[in-house]
């Protein structure tokens, strides 16, 4: 799981610089990554956020730490729905909450659950320093 959660991190990274391209209108200094939902491309949008829920979900699955586990299925559940909802639905609003809240979070609680477990003791103090 860890390999796929990779694997589709590395793929959300490829999209999104894909949008990028196939997109040169968008600037992406001052616009947010929803908006490519009115470009040319928008399904290389849902592709991505499809991608970026996969990669949560397949974290989640291959940490199975509960402090983390809820918070990155709630981040990946944001995701998929801004996959579906576009930036003109109502709930795309509720899938940004959960998703630009979520993943956060849980990044943010896993350092501390890892710098406790034995193989991960020589990195404990990084570990302890990165999310801050």
């Amino acid at each position: 799981m860890a390999r796929l959660s990779l694997a589709a991190s590395a793929a959300c990274i490829l999209l999104l610089a894909a949008l990028h391209v196939l997109n040169p209108e968008f600037d992406p200094s001052f616009r947010v990554v929803s908006e490519y939902a009115d470009g040319r491309c928008a399904w290389v949008l849902s592709l991505m956020f499809v991608a970026w829920a996969i990669g949560s979900w397949a974290l989640a699955v291959a940490m199975l730490i509960s402090p983390v586990l809820a918070r990155l299925i709630l981040a990946g559940l944001g995701e998929a729905m801004a996959a579906v909802f576009d930036i003109h639905h109502p709930l795309h609003g509720l899938a940004g909450v959960l998703g630009i809240l979520g993943l956060p979070a849980a990044a943010m609680s896993i350092s501390p659950v890892l710098a406790r477990l034995p193989g991960w003791s020589d990195a404990s103090a990084p570990l302890l320093w990165t999310p801050t």
